[in-house]
């Protein structure tokens, strides 16, 4: 596990590579030069860079701005070191381009141990369930299995028991917006065997979450850039997931994970799909995805009562919703109260 070290100091390099080398794994890369630090990054993924205000060919702040335009770096966690005594400006400046931890020198070698722990804690716990869902796809990856064949539905169970251990609520979620998935697909008089298809590939679309780092996903406030990037990574980090078992409900899973936050108006991502572009398993589970996140508590919100909830989603018929599919939770709205009372144990009001 690489970790990048830029700072203009050698005695700063010396102290921050033998601290880093305390961590089992741990290799620590040094860099006075802003430009060699880019150039190296441009080619590795650190755990994490450690980046002091002062640095040769720059500051700090520009170099977090430029690694941040570096393929595949707007989410590293940047630890930021400076030797200014409370410089608010320069601290809320730092903080808006998203660093993990802003530390003064003389650096407290604790405290940025610390820092540095919980940075790798978070990466090898995902590193831990990428593996579990790669050699889940070994098991699966062969033969053809139907949508309620034993193979897949252990597989889906399995995945599950890994995303639980990420975070129980994605299970809660994911349970959710399947039944309301499945009740909207009646509602458009889908084929009994699309219908099916959709009742067991939507409990895994959204697995790609368990790549959103635990404090991403646990944020309180708006989320900053490089957090949106994390955020948004999960599209295709579950798509990817997914479409290494080559069976038709994982398939269908793939489709439900690369287009469940695309928007009727093209606005979505991760690909920018409007209107027809996008399958309609996406746009069905885009919508039972949004009504199953506003009725359920969240970091930042309490739940929404389903009246609410479906008063957002009608705000955005057109625009992130299909009209067809929001016009299908207006006319289904028995059988989604049910659901709703049914999973909550309370009414559906």
């Amino acid at each position: 596990m690489n970790v990048a070290v830029v700072d203009d100091q050698e005695s700063s390099l010396s102290g921050f590579s033998q601290i880093l080398r305390r961590i089992a794994e741990m290799e620590p890369v040094c860099f006075k030069k802003a430009t060699d630090a880019l150039h190296w990054l441009a080619g590795v993924d650190p755990v994490f860079v450690v980046v002091s205000h002062t640095i040769e060919g720059g500051n700090g702040l520009d170099f977090i701005r430029r690694m941040r335009l570096v393929d595949g770096r707007a989410a590293t966690p940047v630890v930021f070191t400076t030797a200014s005594k409370n410089a608010r400006d320069l601290r809320r400046t730092a903080f808006d381009l998203d660093v993990f931890a802003y530390l003064e020198k003389p650096i407290n070698p604790s405290e940025f141990l610390v820092h540095a722990m919980h940075i790798v804690d978070a990466y090898r716990e995902r590193e831990e369930f990428r593996a579990r869902l790669e050699e889940l796809g070994k098991r699966t990856s062969t033969g053809t299995p139907t949508a309620g064949s034993n193979d897949t539905v252990l597989a889906i169970e399995a995945m599950l028991d890994v995303a639980a251990m990420h975070d129980p609520a994605i299970v809660t979620h994911l349970n959710l917006a399947s039944q309301l998935s499945v009740a909207l697909a009646r509602e458009l008089k889908l084929t009994d065997e699309e219908i099916d298809a959709i009742a067991v590939a939507s409990r895994i679309y959204d697995i790609g979450k368990v790549a959103i780092p635990q404090r991403v996903a646990e944020l309180r406030g708006q989320a900053g850039s490089a957090d949106r990037v994390s955020i948004e990574a999960h599209a295709q980090a579950g798509a990817r997931i997914l479409t290494k078992r080559q069976t038709p409900i994982m398939r269908t899973a793939t489709i439900m994970a690369q287009t469940h936050h695309e928007r009727f108006d093209g606005t979505g991502y991760p690909r920018k799909l409007h209107g027809a572009q996008i399958p309609i398993f996406g746009r069905i589970v885009a919508v039972a995805d949004t009504l199953s996140a506003l009725l359920q508590t969240r970091p930042h919100r309490p739940a929404l009562s389903l009246a609410k909830a479906l008063e957002i989603i009608e705000s955005q018929s057109g625009a992130a919703f299909d009209p067809t599919i929001v016009a299908a939770a207006r006319t289904g709205l028995g059988e989604i109260s049910r659901i709703v009372h049914e999973h909550f144990g309370r009414a559906a009001s």
